[in-house]
């Protein structure tokens, strides 16, 4: 098997690299930069490893979308590859059924059980969709081996009229490169079947981890869980729908109301808009209502199991999505109950909607399933490596490792100005000038990305600038967004972001597209008190709480703004961190301090090769 490309020399580095930690059944964990060719680099060896030791290759990915150039640079090397997407994405009744398409995996799965069961008694009308592929599925099995999308897969089973899930599912087995969502490994009820259908074992698995950045808190936020005073309320009306049980001498209806009142009670233990619930403390308020010790709060969860899975069966006879609100009240109380340890946060949040949450501060409570597999391998553009190590829990041996840029540094050009800031108490007398640094960069007439901290600073500056400009806007709906963002591409000009927006992660502007990148102000995480335990927390296990918490995640958003630039190799383009708090991350950002920012980028753009032609900028 040959690589699909010309190599370079830094990918032969990550190859030799990945092929020792084969070798030794060892993890690895990795950083390289857009434009490194990580995807094929990674399946290259892990893939012949793989075809001689007989092994499979599981490639976790973030979004869907990233299945498809797995899909691709794999067959590319000779080998069936294939796309797992969740059947909230991949049933074909859902399109039918409107109410399918707003149901989690857990609903799914236990209604897809339930109209299989039917339609094998006999009742096709069930699923037309299962019951045409239980008897003519070899088609559509054939058709998932040779495209490279599930959308492509999907796309043809309706035309058919097949399960496009089912059939996915049946060629696991064959197929030597599975891709698919984070949630698939995390997640055991969902690991567990699809390591049935490929019929492997945890140590006949090669793991990589793309984007890798993001892992850890996916990771976390799968294992918290929150009750909103949204959810309570749908209990409410639940209750009155399905004869309002009697719990612990309570209607059921009016115990959705005695758990509201507990949590708003929890407000009197806030700083604002969020609290930090002392242990046992909600269950003392819900007892007092309720009138039973606290100690039967367990049972009261047990009950509402109970009684929200007889509504789950009933709505499945009535082919209903199986969501009862009841059944998730009871689930989060008992969780609730079982998470009391260092491990894990309990907050009472207010505001518009009033919540309790279960925050997991340790992932590794989650990823540590990783340590079973044969060998892993961990990558993105933009990570810490000992701290991603850490917060996953994989052993202190693993290897980790930086690799170059392919692409001429002199292409990215990184500065900083020290007289501006964001931060908190200092941010309003500093507008202003930001406001000119942006506006003096614009008229330089290069394609321009601003990435602010918040919402908040990008609608004050959006309103003092004197420039045309494309914003994204809280809340925006991805196709109106994507609308901003062609247009952009297209005739140039200037786009606003937040850093935990989707331009300044997940899109790609090669060529000209994008020249400049506009750093306004540091993005670190609000310091919520949420975040101040994550500190506490991070220093207690690891020593380094502020790190963690804080320096660690406003680097990665910094740095995957900055990565916007450069996409290739004949890429070039400035970024500009408008904050004197950078010089405390010029090792891992190498921002130089600038005296004059502007006549410092024109002269970049004047040293281009292209000197003399005039900037994209056209009027939107």
């Amino acid at each position: 098997m040959e690589f699909p490309y010309e190599i370079r020399n830094s990918q032969r580095v990550m190859i030799n690299d990945i092929e020792s930690v084969l070798e030794s059944g060892m993890h690895i964990v990795l950083e390289a930069p857009t434009g490194f060719g990580k995807t094929a680099t990674s399946l290259y060896p892990s893939i012949k490893f793989a075809l001689k030791h007989g092994k499979k290759v599981l490639y976790l990915v973030r979004t869907n979308s990233q299945e498809q150039k797995v899909i691709e640079e794999s067959k590319k090397m000779g080998v069936l590859a294939i796309g797992l997407q969740g059947r909230g994405h991949m049933c074909p009744l859902s399109i039918t059924k409107a109410e399918l398409k707003n149901g989690n995996a857990e609903e799914l799965s236990l209604y897809c059980k339930k109209v299989k069961e039917d339609v094998k008694s006999g009742n096709a009308d069930a699923c037309p969709f299962y019951y045409n592929y239980i008897n003519n599925g070899e088609d559509i099995r054939r058709f998932v081996e040779e495209v490279h999308t599930s959308e492509e897969v999907l796309s043809k089973s309706v035309k058919y009229g097949v399960c496009a899930y089912e059939a996915i599912k049946d060629t696991l087995k064959k197929a030597k490169v599975v891709a698919m969502p984070y949630v698939y490994f995390l997640f055991p009820l969902l690991r567990n079947t699809i390591f049935d259908r490929m019929d492997v074992s945890f140590r006949d698995v090669i793991l990589i981890v793309d984007e890798a950045h993001n892992f850890p808190d996916f990771a976390r936020e799968l294992r918290s869980d929150e009750l909103s005073e949204h959810s309570l309320d749908m209990m409410e009306k639940e209750c009155l729908e399905y004869g309002n049980r009697e719990i612990f001498g309570v209607q059921c209806a009016d115990l959705a109301e005695f758990i509201k009142e507990a949590m708003f009670r929890m407000q009197k233990y806030s700083d604002g808009d969020e609290a930090i619930v002392p242990q046992y403390l909600f269950e003392e308020e819900l007892g007092t209502l309720m009138k039973i010790s606290p100690n039967k709060i367990g049972q009261v969860a047990m009950d509402l199991l109970k009684y929200g899975m007889a509504i789950r069966e009933e709505r499945l006879n009535r082919r209903k999505l199986p969501r009862s609100y009841v059944f998730h009240a009871g689930n989060f109380l008992l969780n609730w109950k079982d998470t009391y340890s260092y491990d894990y946060l309990h907050i009472a949040k207010f505001g518009e909607s009033t919540r309790l949450e279960i925050f997991c501060l340790d992932p590794s409570e989650i990823t540590d399933i990783i340590n079973s597999v044969y060998a892993s391998v961990h990558m993105s553009g933009t990570l810490n490596l000992k701290v991603y190590r850490d917060l996953i829990g994989l052993p202190r041996n693993t290897m980790l490792k930086k690799y170059e840029s392919p692409f001429p540094k002199e292409h990215l050009k990184i500065l900083y100005a020290d007289d501006v800031t964001t931060k908190y108490d200092e941010v309003e007398n500093n507008l202003p000038k930001i406001t000119k640094y942006i506006t003096d960069i614009v008229k330089i007439g290069r394609n321009t990305a601003v990435f602010f901290p918040s919402y908040t600073i990008l609608e004050r500056v959006s309103n003092l600038v004197p420039f045309p400009h494309i914003s994204e806007k809280k809340g925006m709906q991805q196709s109106e967004l994507y609308e901003k963002v062609e247009k952009f591409r297209k005739f140039g000009g200037v786009i606003f972001s937040v850093f935990s927006g989707r331009v300044a992660e997940g899109l790609d502007f090669p060529g000209k597209q994008l020249e400049v990148v506009i750093i306004a102000g540091i993005p670190y995480p609000k310091p919520t008190a949420r975040q101040k335990m994550l500190q506490k927390y991070y220093d207690f296990k690891f020593g380094r709480g502020w790190d963690y918490a804080y320096k660690v995640p406003a680097t990665i958003k910094m740095k995957q703004a900055i990565g916007r630039l450069i996409r290739g190799e004949n890429d070039r383009g400035v970024a500009i961190i408008l904050d004197k708090r950078a010089r405390y991350f010029t090792k891992e950002i190498p921002a130089k301090k600038s005296e004059s920012i502007t006549e410092e980028v024109s002269a970049f753009f004047e040293s281009d090769k292209e000197k003399g032609e005039e900037g994209r900028h056209r009027d939107m």
